[in-house]
């Protein structure tokens, strides 16, 4: 089973809580009941919770203070008698000794930059506060083995354990006496997860229904099957993973 309508293009925004009114009702109404769309979400909220975190500390030198407090007051150290300035009051006479248009740029290129970081980080902990507990859902990543490059798989596991639905994109698109078909593996035995094809885009989605808990399975594979299915994998392995 393959699913052809999403809101694929609006999850981003959503996931940033940027889109209008409109947009965000279309979205919110349309994830109550699509599976594939809220792994989806799962995998873009899961990025933007690490955007804070993308740039890394620098540590400036031990000489940084030096040479910018010479080039704001060129032998400042060697006048005697004057108050020692604190490093805000050395740049402030610095930026008051400028062209106004100068200082002026200057500030409002400040409070853009303090403004954009105050605003990240109010999206980030808004985004935080609204995923669902760590133990809610369950996910398991699969990867291209190198027959398929670039697609890329996700199972998301229900919170009972036995339900799930397998969401994959960017895998070619099969000629009709072929299907991929999910494998659950548990010690060298392989269940059938089902049999599905994917749109031109290469995207598709398939429920998944076990007897027993998915999480019980220690692996995952997709593979190319003769349309319908195989009692057993026969075919080339596109994508795996494991828990």
């Amino acid at each position: 089973m393959f699913v052809d309508e999403h809101v694929l293009d609006l999850l981003p925004g959503y996931a940033l809580d940027c889109l209008d009114e409109d947009e965000a009702i279309l979205v919110t109404e349309h994830l109550a009941g699509c599976a594939a769309c809220q792994a989806e979400l799962q995998a873009y909220q899961a990025t933007v919770d690490q955007l804070a975190l993308g740039v890394g500390e620098a540590v400036p030198s031990a000489a940084l203070k030096s040479r910018l407090m010479d080039r704001i007051q060129p032998g400042l150290a060697d006048v005697p008698d004057r108050p020692e300035l604190s490093w805000w009051q050395s740049l402030g006479m610095f930026m008051r000794r400028t062209t106004p248009a100068w200082g002026a740029a200057s500030l409002i290129l400040i409070l853009v930059l303090a403004l954009g970081n105050l605003w990240l980080w109010q999206r980030v902990n808004t985004l935080e506060a609204h995923l669902p507990p760590a133990d809610s859902l369950r996910t398991i990543t699969l990867s291209e083995t190198g027959a398929a490059p670039g697609a890329t798989g996700l199972i998301v596991i229900s919170l009972d354990g036995f339900h799930g639905t397998l969401v994959v994109d960017r895998l070619p698109q099969l000629d009709e006496s072929h299907q991929y078909q999910l494998w659950l593996i548990e010690d060298g035995q392989r269940d059938n997860g089902g049999v599905f094809s994917v749109s031109r885009e290469g995207y598709g989605s398939v429920w998944l229904d076990s007897s027993r808990p998915l999480a019980s399975y220690s692996a995952f594979g997709i593979t190319v099957e003769p349309a319908g299915g195989s009692p057993g994998p026969s075919g080339e392995k596109i994508l795996g993973g494991s828990l």
